[in-house]
C-alpha cells in the first residue's frame, strides 16, 4: 500500500480493499468491486490489480483495474497500461458533490502520469450509471445490455417482463421433460463451456482455464446451474450473486441441445432462484454487438423490458509512448486500429 495526500493504493492481499467498499451504499456494492474477483483475472491477464483510493474527510472514490506492464525492448523504463476487469467496473463516489468526482479524476490522472500509465481502457457497470463520474476521459456508447427486476412478485415477472412466446418455450421445456439443478460439480460447465467457445470461434479473450472455474465454484457468491433432460446435461451456467445484484455470468449448451431451448428454462430458473437469494436486479448482459438485430441481444430481450446503456471509457495518459506502441503495431500487420489497446496483441 502507498499514500499520497488523500491517495490510497491496495492491492488484492490487502485487507482493507473490501472494507472500504463498505462505505458505499449498498446498491453501489458490487461483486465486479471485490478483491475476490479482481484476484481471479489478476493471473489470467498477467496483470497486477488495484484499487485507487481518494479521501476527502467523509467522500470517498474508488476505481479497481488491472495493471500490466508493456514490455517493449526500446522502452527504456516500465510503462504500463491499466484496463477495468472483464465484466464491469470503472470509479464510484460515494457522495454526490461533482467537485469531489472532479477532485478524485484529477488526482487519478497525475497519478497515472506519476506511474508512468500509457493508457487507460474503462467498461462501465451499465446498471451503476457512472459513465459520468470522470469528465476528462473520451466516454463512448458501446451497446445495451438487459436487466430483470427481481423485486417483484414472481407471478409479475412471469408475467409483464417475460415475453409470451419466451413463456411458451419455457412451457414447451418442461413439457420435453428439461428440468434446472443447481450443482456443486463445475466440471460438466467447463466441457459445455470449452465446446461452446470453440464452436462460435470466441476470442481468447473468452477463454478461461479449468482452475479459474474451479474458484468460481469454491466461491460462495457463484451458482452453477446445469439444465437436463433424462440425466444428459444439455446446457450450463455460471451467475454471481453479490448484494443486490445478481448475474448472468457464463454459459454454455451443446450443440445438439439447441433444438430444446434449454437457455429459456436455465435463466428463468435463474432469475426465480437470484430473487429467492434476495437480490433486487439480475443483470443479464448484452449481445455480441450493438445492433439491437444480434441474436444473443434479443434473446435476452425476450426476459425483460428493461434496457441499461453500456458504456466505454478510453484516454491515453502518455501520448509519445502511445504513438510508439501502435505505429509499431501498424508497421507489423499493415492495419489500421480500432481499439485502444491494439498493440496488446501483439504480447
Amino acid at each position: 500500500m502507498g499514500r499520497l495526500s488523500g491517495i490510497e493504493i491496495y492491492d488484492i492481499n490487502s485487507v482493507e480493499w473490501n472494507g472500504i467498499l463498505s462505505a458505499f451504499h449498498a446498491d453501489m456494492q458490487d461483486i465486479y468491486y471485490t478483491a475476490e474477483y479482481h484476484a481471479l483475472y489478476e493471473r489470467i491477464f498477467d496483470s497486477k490489480a488495484e484499487l485507487f483510493v481518494y479521501r476527502e474527510e467523509d467522500m470517498v472514490g474508488v476505481y479497481p483495474y488491472l495493471k500490466t506492464e508493456i514490455k517493449r525492448d526500446y522502452l527504456e523504463i516500465p510503462f504500463y497500461d491499466i484496463e477495468t476487469v472483464y465484466g464491469y467496473g470503472g470509479p464510484l463516489v460515494s457522495c454526490a458533490d461533482s467537485g469531489f468526482a472532479d477532485r478524485f479524476e484529477q488526482a487519478f490522472v497525475d497519478y497515472c502520469k506519476e506511474s508512468n500509465i500509457v493508457a487507460e481502457f474503462v467498461r462501465f457497470h451499465p446498471v451503476l450509471r457512472n459513465e459520468g463520474t470522470f469528465k476528462e476521459i473520451n466516454v463512448l456508447h458501446n451497446r445495451m445490455t438487459i436487466s430483470v427486476d427481481l423485486s417483484v412478485s414472481e407471478d409479475d415477472i412471469w408475467n409483464h417482463q417475460l415475453s409470451s412466446g419466451n413463456r411458451n418455450v419455457i412451457r414447451k421445456c418442461i413439457k420435453n421433460g428439461l428440468y434446472v439443478e443447481r450443482t456443486n460439480d463445475y466440471r460438466p460447465f467447463y466441457e459445455i463451456y470449452k465446446e461452446t467457445m470453440q464452436r462460435v470461434g470466441a476470442k481468447s479473450f473468452y477463454y478461461f482455464d479449468e482452475d479459474m472455474v474451479k474458484a468460481m465454484a469454491e466461491d460462495k457468491n457463484y451458482t452453477f446451474l446445469v439444465c437436463k433432460k433424462d440425466e444428459e446435461i444439455l446446457a450450463s451456467a455460471i451467475f454471481m450473486g453479490y448484494g443486490s445484484y445478481y448475474h448472468y455470468h457464463l454459459s454454455g449448451s451443446h450443440r445438439d441441445a439447441m433444438k430444446y431451448n434449454p437457455n429459456n428454462l436455465l435463466l428463468w430458473e435463474a432469475i426465480k432462484h437470484g430473487k429467492q437469494q434476495g437480490h433486487k436486479i439480475m443483470h443479464l448482459g448484452g449481445g455480441l454487438s450493438d445492433s439491437m438485430e444480434d441474436n444473443l441481444y434479443k434473446f435476452k430481450a425476450h426476459f425483460s423490458k428493461t434496457c441499461n446503456d453500456f458504456y466505454i471509457g478510453k484516454r491515453i495518459h502518455n501520448n509519445d509512448v502511445y504513438e510508439k506502441l501502435i505505429d509499431e503495431w501498424k508497421q507489423k500487420t499493415g492495419k489500421k486500429p480500432v481499439k485502444l489497446l491494439q498493440y496488446k496483441e501483439m504480447e
